[in-house]
């Protein structure tokens, strides 16, 4: 009779190591371990950028990020999540002085300006949700994006 293998579950090779899920850690500029939680709520602080322009129409799209800096900047080991939330509110904040502006220029000239403020508020919703989802995809992966053109308020 032929010899059988006594291992029901079949030879599968040499499995040391971590199991499939294991992750390294990631770590800031300065050598602290980034939590994977701070990575998610970093994200989801870019995320909020998002949400704020689609419920409001971009007027109040900093809102979401100042509240997550409002709640995470003074937490030991959560300076990722402040940075990203600053960076976040500032961004959006600066767009959102842009396209206040136009608007105003609109109202002064008696809707001359119309065209260009309709412009300027495309372009705006353009560059929020190319960002926000740039960054969002960045702080998932641990890593701090740096908004172009940014009027720095909160840091």
């Amino acid at each position: 009779m032929a010899e059988q293998n006594q291992n029901p579950y079949g030879n599968y090779g040499n499995q040391n190591g971590p199991g499939p899920n294991f992750s390294t850690p990631t770590y800031d500029a300065y050598g602290n371990v980034i939590p994977a939680d701070a990575k998610s709520l970093a994200m989801f602080a870019h995320l909020s950028g998002l949400l704020g322009l689609v419920l409001t129409a971009s007027f109040a799209s900093f809102v979401g990020p100042l509240i997550f800096w409002a709640i995470y900047k003074d937490k030991p080991g959560y300076a990722f999540v402040r940075v990203a939330a600053a960076g976040a509110f500032n961004f959006s904040f600066t767009l959102w002085i842009i396209n206040t502006a136009a608007w105003v220029l609109t109202f002064v000239t008696f809707g001359l300006a119309g065209l260009f403020t309709w412009i300027v508020f495309i372009a705006v919703w353009v560059a929020l949700i190319v960002a926000h989802i740039l960054a969002a995809v960045k702080a998932n992966s641990g890593e701090v994006f740096t908004y172009p053109m940014t009027l720095t308020v909160l840091k």
